[in-house]
């Protein structure tokens, strides 16, 4: 048997004889390669062995004899040819391979992570594009309605005083139970209506002249609920709010976070009508903001009006001037924070605060 180069063929004793495995080995190794060396301790080798029982007829020729005769000259001993190649090379392509495939499926992972991140900030770019357009539209259209404001504020104003002043003048000259007297006390409070619309036009128009202070929310909350209590319990609606001591201070100018949550207040009590609950909460976010949320066991509002909930002039109330929740959005966002709106027919709504512990940073980044 001649080994195939690279492959060396190991022999155990059986074939060869410890006595005379040197002169075999030096027999079947023909020149200076080793083909054929003896396995001395245990290595990686494909062994392949097989019994047989040689001839010990006198040079006969086995095909010139027949399986009968052939049968008296075989050995009673059996006799085993073994040999074991050295699968080494073998063993350390199959590592190659392995950790080649381990390389390729890390690289296909890592592609893949990559690809799905970059989805991802894609994804987040696209809606922060999205939102600063929208935001850059609104500035743009409050910066207009702050042009229409500031020209005719001054011109309407000084006739509403003149306006008001004649209604209670006549109010005070007729009799109390008179039409001319109703009709008075009906102007009056028409010239107090056009100018809270034009004061709240003019809230919201005006720039940002935010006192910022260390603000504890749990005390402007407390304080805002007192403010409409009174008219809560005139209409049975319950105020619900528990304080949470160990919530951290802001930087925000606690006069705007009041007026802030008055209007959402107010707006609640008119959603409800009567015999709800306001609950109000605050909790901390863990990311450098605090989120406050106020909800309402009101009507609802449907999927067209909850998009157009802090769009200038749009009002759902019959005495409504519709900037309310613009004003609202606006201060917040002054704040360098954001507010949400959810709501469905029938299940009330949710109005929910973002605002940064650290505000005056917020607003100098905005």
């Amino acid at each position: 048997m001649r080994a195939v180069k690279s492959l060396p063929i190991a022999t155990r004793s059986g074939l060869v004889s410890r006595s005379t495995l040197p002169s075999t080995l030096r027999e079947l190794n023909i020149g200076s390669e080793e083909r054929w060396r003896r396995l001395e301790k245990p290595e990686p080798a494909l062994e392949i062995y097989r019994q047989f029982r040689p001839l010990n007829g006198g040079g006969h020729h086995m095909r010139m004899m027949m399986r009968r005769e052939a049968a008296g000259l075989r050995t009673q001993a059996p006799q085993v040819i073994f040999i074991a190649f050295d699968t080494r090379e073998l063993d350390a392509d199959h590592a190659r391979s392995l950790r080649n495939m381990v390389i390729m499926l890390c690289a296909a992972g890592v592609v893949m992570a990559a690809t799905l991140l970059a989805q991802f900030w894609f994804r987040r770019y696209q809606r922060s594009r999205k939102q600063l357009q929208e935001a850059t539209a609104r500035k743009e259209k409050l910066v207009a309605l702050g042009h229409l404001a500031a020209g005719v504020a001054h011109e309407i104003r000084n006739p509403l005083s003149s306006i008001k002043g004649l209604a209670k003048y006549f109010a005070e000259r007729t009799p109390a139970d008179g039409e001319a007297h109703q009709l008075a006390q009906v102007m009056a409070k028409e010239a107090d209506r056009l100018n809270r619309v034009v004061s709240e036009l003019l809230e919201l128009v005006r720039p940002a002249h935010l006192t910022y202070q260390s603000v504890d929310l749990n005390d402007v909350i407390t304080h805002s609920l007192q403010l409409i209590s009174q008219d809560a319990a005139s209409r049975a609606i319950t105020l619900a709010f528990t304080a949470q001591p160990a919530l951290c201070r802001i930087q925000a100018d606690p006069d705007r976070l009041k007026q802030v949550l008055l209007n959402l207040y107010l707006n609640a009590v008119h959603a409800i009508g009567r015999d709800g609950v306001i609950t109000v909460a605050v909790r901390e976010c863990g990311d450098g903001r605090v989120k406050v949320s106020v909800a309402d066991s009101g009507k609802g509002m449907t999927a067209e009006q909850l998009q157009a909930i802090f769009t200038p002039y749009f009002t759902t109330k019959a005495d409504g001037t519709g900037l309310g929740l613009a004003v609202v959005q606006n201060i917040v966002e002054q704040h360098g924070g954001t507010i949400h709106a959810e709501s469905a027919p029938g299940e009330g709504a949710l109005f929910t605060l973002y605002l940064p512990v650290n505000g005056q940073q917020k607003d100098e980044q905005g």
